[in-house]
């Protein structure tokens, strides 16, 4: 009875590991977040950014508007999302600005650890009201980033939506990380 529930428990967790679409997970996804588990996107601080207002795929999607000014964001190692060199990262992810111009932006990052309060190694900002044509809808959008020469396995790599002092609300959902 014992091998049939662990046959069962292990079954039912490789059943979760797939995707919502049937599979078609790119090959080189280095990670991304639907927001529906938020393990390892939690910056120190929790934000009030996760939503169920609106979101591109499942439940939640993450948001910046009156009142928060930074979602809820990735931060991690270059050297966990890949074991070899990364020259470049591509990020896309699916935006949604209900009206009005915006000033917020999708945020990214290098950090060295080993120098806290210096000026990151790259910082990139992904402006919503140039690269979202249409309101009211569901727009994929991606940037690819090439990484400082002298950055290493070690440096953090930090993305998030940043209002940038809009009094418009917008949305994030679905990012990926992706070697070009």
């Amino acid at each position: 009875m014992k091998k049939y529930t662990l046959l069962l428990l292990t079954a039912a967790a490789l059943a979760g590991c797939g995707d919502k679409d049937g599979g078609s997970r790119p090959a080189n996804l280095l990670t991304g977040n639907d927001f529906e588990q938020m393990d390892g996107w939690m910056g120190d601080v929790p934000q009030p950014s996760l939503t169920k207002e609106k979101a591109h795929s499942g439940a939640y999607s993450v948001h910046v508007g009156p009142g928060i000014e930074y979602s809820n964001g990735f931060i991690g190692t270059l050297g966990k999302l890949s074991s070899t060199r990364l020259n470049q990262i591509k990020v896309k992810a699916w935006v949604y600005v209900p009206s009005g111009p915006t000033a917020t932006s999708i945020v990214t990052s290098l950090v060295d650890p080993a120098t806290p309060g210096a000026k990151p190694a790259m910082w990139d900002a992904m402006g919503l009201d140039k690269m979202v044509k249409k309101r009211n809808d569901w727009q994929e959008v991606e940037k690819t980033f090439t990484l400082p020469a002298n950055v290493g396995p070690n440096y953090k790599l930090y993305v998030y939506l940043w209002s940038g002092g809009s009094q418009n609300v917008a949305y994030l959902d679905d990012i990926q990380f992706l070697r070009p």
